[in-house]
């Protein structure tokens, strides 16, 4: 079974993407903040995806992918972050390896979700 993270600072959206998660087959992990996937992907756990917002407090969705560089620790990545506050990510994740491919704008589709997250782990462990 395939273990997911969900990045989000918003408590309602963690809850509808684990639960709609979990029943596709998924083991889902929250990180309801960008200290705690730091935290998560720091440990010894093994994530096979990533789902990340992009606007939280503190510690941004982009803080946290280039901890992930940092630390060599790069798990296939869903970047989530409404509409407006896509352009102003887009260059730093294009730096990183990131296409408007690897993005999704909220409200998402769940099963757009779910089709993209198939693909990459497909992908990943082909």
């Amino acid at each position: 079974m395939h273990k997911i993270l969900v990045v989000d600072d918003e408590p309602r959206i963690t809850e509808v993407l684990e639960e709609f998660l979990d029943k596709s087959g998924f083991e889902v992990m929250i990180g309801l903040n960008g200290e705690k996937a730091i935290e998560i992907l720091n440990s010894e756990i093994k994530i096979d995806l990533i789902v990340l917002d992009m606007k939280m407090p503190k510690v941004t969705g982009l803080d946290v992918i280039k901890e992930m560089e940092r630390v060599s620790k790069r798990p296939p990545t869903i970047i989530l972050t409404g509409s407006i506050d896509a352009e102003k990510y887009l260059g730093g994740l294009r730096v990183l390896g990131y296409t408007r491919e690897d993005i999704l704008h909220k409200p998402v589709d769940l099963f757009e979700l779910l089709d993209m997250i198939k693909k990459k782990l497909q992908q990943q462990f082909q």
